[in-house]
Parts: C-alpha cells; structure tokens; sequence
C-alpha cells in the first residue's frame, strides 16, 4: 500500500467547501507533495508543490518547488490596461507581463492547435547566455512564408540548399561579390555524388529546342485527342457513304462546269471558279498533310487511294472550264 503521509513529517491539512477543495500536504499527485493546493468540481487544480529535486543536476540550489495551473477550459490573462500608449517608433521598452527564467528552458506546447504571436514589433534574440551558444532554428512540415516589404539577410556565412529546385523571380537582381568561387568538390562539401548530381540535371534540364518536360507531359493528352480526332475523320474517309459523297461532289463540279460552258459567261466566271478550285485544294492538301502525320499507323494503300479521290474533286470545280 502506497504511503500518503506528508514527506515532511507534517500534519495533512484540508478544507472542503461546497464546490472546491484547499489542502496542504496531498501525496497522490504527480508533481509531489502539495504546499498548497485548490482543486475545484470541475478538475481545475491550482497548487504550489515542494521541492522533489528534479532538475538539481547534483550542484544543489535552494529548491525546485513547483507552481502548476491545470485547467480544462481556457486560461487567460489581461495585463497592462493602466499603460500609456506609445507613440510610433518608440522602441523603449514597456512591460505589460513578463516570464524570466534564470535558469533552465521555457517550453510553449500546442499539440492540436496553432501559436499565434500578434504584436507591434517581434524581436527575436539567441543571445547564447554569455557563451559561444545562441541558435534560433525554425522547422516546419510543409511550408515557411515570409513577407514584408524589406527583407535582409545578414550573417558570415549564408548556405542555401535546395533538393529539388530553387526559383527566384524578380524584376532587378544586382549581384555585387568580392569574390566567386564554385566549388567541384561536391562529394565533401554537400556529401552528394557529383555523378548523381549531373545526371539529375540532364534529366531535367531539356536540350537547346527542346520543348520543358512540364510543358510536354500537359501537351500529351491534346496530342492523343488530336490523333483520335484525325483518325475519325480518315476512318470516315474510308467508308462508302464517303465515296458516294466525294463521288457526287466531282459529279457536281462537272455539272456545274458544263453548265457554265453552254452559258457562255465562262470568261465571267472563270476567275472565281478558279479561286474556289484552289481554296478547295487546300482544304484537302492540310487535311492530307495530317493525314500523313498518322501514316505509320494507317494503310497507306487506302490513304493513297483517298488522295486520288480529293485531287479529282478538287480538280472537277473549275477544271474543265
């Protein structure tokens, strides 16, 4: 059976009331014994704790006594109403709350959720506490944004390293350097393999001409239904309803053409017979210089057969005035 009587030899003291519970001595918490403890109907606890000795480290100190605010719900403070309000641009500095520890870390843990800081002015300051110490480190999952109208950079040294890529856009990029160097020695500095290096680059880099591999991946799918299109027009080309429709074209032209002749105002007409001969010519000239595209995929006997057809017709408007 765990012992609950207070480690200090002290007598265990408590007062209940209607909705809250003031005890001094309690051994069944976490944080150790209690000095002094309010636990309310609601799981609300607020409690100074004695010293448990974590955190000593062996060089000793006058105590590790806890303070703990455990709350359900939100815990909010408002401070500083009675503060004058400052003038644009006066840096000097005005408490309103502050946290000082003297020693140790201060942790701020949101687990499900976000840290917001909202102020006139952020500072952020490593000041390495007198030694050689003082990082600021940012890690984020997905993304870090920045911005504002100004942003500076300064420092002894500046590594930028990109896995994949870096894209800079701007309207004026001045570069002023004492001194540029570029480094072949990949393998100690970065500890990447040069050869893996290059060959990530040619592959994604295209060649002078070449069309970028983004560009051609999203073209594909037009390409494809322009094929698909192209095709269902050669497909009709080869049925019998188109023969019987090129065939009572060219019996149309010759029609019309003989008619024209016993009219005798082919001299009339003559010119814009030949202008239509030769729009019509070319109608069937790009539909067959796509056609060809597609060669290696059709029966060229066929295609070949389809072509005879076209220039014939086109010929019958015109060609025999």
């Amino acid at each position: 059976m765990a012992k609950l009587d207070p480690i200090d030899g002290k007598n265990y003291e408590t007062e209940v009331f209607e909705r809250y519970t003031v005890s001094s001595g309690d051994m069944d918490g976490i944080h150790g014994m209690s000095n002094y403890q309010i636990l309310t109907q609601e799981s609300q606890l607020f409690g100074f704790y004695a010293d448990t000795g974590q955190g000593k480290g062996g060089q000793g100190g006058p105590g590790t006594g806890k303070h703990v605010l455990n709350t359900p719900g939100m815990s909010m403070e408002v401070v500083g109403k009675g503060l004058k309000v400052r003038d644009e641009g006066d840096t000097t500095q005005l408490p309103a709350k502050q946290v000082i520890a003297k020693r140790g870390d201060i942790f701020t843990v949101c687990e499900n959720g976000d840290v917001i800081i909202r102020a006139r002015n952020i500072i952020l300051e490593a000041n390495g506490a007198g030694n050689k110490d003082g990082q600021i480190l940012i890690n984020a999952n997905r993304m870090v944004d920045i911005k504002a109208p100004d942003i500076k950079e300064q420092g002894e040294k500046i590594l930028q390293r990109a896995t994949q890529e870096i894209d800079t856009q701007t309207n004026l990029k001045k570069d002023k350097s004492n001194f540029n160097l570029s480094m072949n020695d990949m393998d100690k500095d970065f500890g990447a393999s040069v050869k893996t290096i290059l060959n990530q680059v040619n592959q994604q880099l295209p060649k002078a001409g070449e069309k970028l591999k983004a560009i051609e991946e999203k073209g594909k799918p037009l390409i494809e239904k322009q094929k698909n299109i192209i095709q269902q027009g050669i497909g009709f080309l080869q049925s019998d309803e188109a023969a019987n429709l090129i065939g009572g074209l060219s019996d149309t032209a010759q029609n019309v053409g003989q008619q024209v002749e016993e009219s005798g105002v082919v001299d009339d007409i003559k010119e814009e017979a030949q202008e239509l001969q030769n729009r019509f010519k070319g109608i069937f000239n790009d539909f067959e210089n796509q056609a060809k595209n597609l060669a290696g995929e059709l029966d060229t006997e066929k295609l070949d057969k389809i072509e005879d057809k076209l220039k014939k017709t086109a010929e019958g408007f015109g060609g025999i005035l």
